[in-house]
C-alpha cells in the first residue's frame, strides 16, 4: 500500500513542511483526506488529520499513513534560482508551459530569514511531473490572498492545511469554476512575492515576503464552508455577489442575508462544483437584494432540516 504524509526536513536549522501526499487522490477515487501542518510538527509531533481513513474502492487504499512526499527535489536549486528574482506586488502572473501535470501531489512549506515559501509538487496521475505546467496566479495582497491556478489539474492529494504561526496561514485546493483547480493561499500581513519553476521533478515555488497590516479580515471560515467574498464587516450594494468554497453534505450551501431585526432578506441554495468531495468545491451566486439594510448577517453553511441548526459561516455586513 502506497504511504502518503508529511515530511520535516532541516534547510539551514529551519523547518519544511510537506503536507500529505496521498495516495488515494485521482478523481475517480476515494474522498482526500484533510491534513493539518503546523509549526510544531517541526518538533517531530504528527501533523493532525481531520480524517484518519480513507474508504476504498477499485484497488484503493482503505487508509493512508502520514509519511514522505514521493518528490525528493533539491530546494536548494529555488534558492539559487529566486536570488536573481526580485519581490514584487504584480496583480497578476502567469508561466509554465503544457498540460502533462494533472495531480497537486503535496504542499510543502519552509521558514527563512526574510520569506517563507510555499511549494507546489506536481505530478502526472501519482507519478512527479517533469515540467511545470501552465499556471497563472492572481494576488490580493492587501487582503491576505494568493491564488495559484492550474488548468491542467484534475485532481489533488491534498485539499487543506494550516502552515506555521508566521505571514503564512493556510491554504485550500479548489475545484476551480472554468476547469482545473486553483490553490488559495492565505496570509496574517500585506505581502510582495516571487515565483520559481524548478523541473524533474515538477515543483512551483511561491516565496512571501512580508509587508505590513491587511487592508481587509480574512476570508470567514466556518464548519466545512469558507466564504472568501464579502469579508466581515464589509460594506454591500445590490446586487450582493456571494462566492466561496466549501465541501457540505450534497455539495449544498444555503445563503442567507437577515437585516438587525431578524428578518430574512434572501435566501438562495448554491451548489459547488465538487459534488464528490474530493477537495473543496467552489460555489458562486449574485442575489438581487429587496431592501438594503443599515447592518445586517450574512450566513453561509448548511442548514439541518430536522431540527434547523446552522453550520457555516456567518458575517456582519453593512450597506455603503
Amino acid at each position: 500500500m502506497t504511504r502518503c504524509g508529511l515530511e520535516v526536513r532541516r534547510i539551514s536549522a529551519l523547518s519544511l513542511l510537506a503536507v500529505a501526499l496521498c495516495a488515494g487522490c485521482l478523481n475517480a477515487g476515494p474522498e482526500v483526506q484533510s491534513v493539518e501542518a503546523s509549526a510544531g510538527a517541526a518538533s517531530g509531533s504528527h501533523a493532525k488529520t481531520s480524517e484518519e481513513k480513507l474508504s476504498g474502492t477499485g484497488g484503493m487504499p482503505e487508509a493512508t499513513t502520514i509519511g514522505a512526499s514521493q518528490i525528493e527535489g533539491d530546494l536548494a536549486g529555488a534558492t539559487d534560482a529566486s536570488s536573481v528574482i526580485p519581490f514584487v506586488a504584480k496583480p497578476q502572473a502567469s508561466g509554465g508551459s503544457g498540460y502533462d501535470a494533472d495531480t497537486v501531489l503535496a504542499v510543502r512549506y519552509e521558514v527563512n530569514e526574510d520569506y517563507e515559501r510555499a511549494v507546489i509538487d506536481l505530478g502526472t496521475g501519482l507519478e512527479p511531473a517533469g515540467p511545470v505546467p501552465e499556471w497563472n496566479l492572481v494576488s490580493q495582497e492587501g487582503k491576505g490572498l494568493q491564488r495559484v491556478t492550474l488548468p491542467s489539474a484534475s485532481a489533488t492529494c491534498v485539499s487543506d492545511g494550516e502552515f506555521g504561526d508566521g505571514l503564512l496561514e493556510s491554504f485550500h485546493v479548489v475545484r476551480a469554476p472554468e476547469g482545473g483547480m486553483f490553490m488559495d493561499i492565505f496570509t496574517r500581513e500585506t505581502f510582495l512575492y516571487r515565483v520559481v519553476e524548478l523541473e524533474d521533478p515538477a515543483r512551483l515555488v511561491v516565496d512571501f515576503e512580508p509587508k505590513g497590516d491587511l487592508k481587509a479580515p480574512l476570508p470567514a471560515e466556518g464548519g466545512d464552508t469558507v466564504l472568501v467574498e464579502p469579508r466581515p464587516h464589509a460594506s454591500i450594494s445590490d446586487p450582493l455577489t456571494v462566492n466561496g468554497y466549501s465541501r457540505n453534505s450534497e455539495a449544498a450551501n444555503a445563503i442567507t442575508l437577515i437585516d438587525s431585526d431578524g428578518n430574512i432578506l434572501v435566501r438562495r441554495i448554491v451548489l459547488g462544483n465538487d459534488r464528490g468531495h474530493h477537495t473543496w468545491g467552489y460555489f458562486e451566486a449574485t442575489l438581487d437584494l429587496p431592501s438594503l439594510p443599515k447592518k445586517g448577517l450574512l450566513k453561509v453553511g448548511t442548514e439541518n432540516g430536522r431540527d434547523g441548526s446552522f453550520e457555516g459561516v456567518e458575517i456582519p455586513v453593512r450597506t455603503r
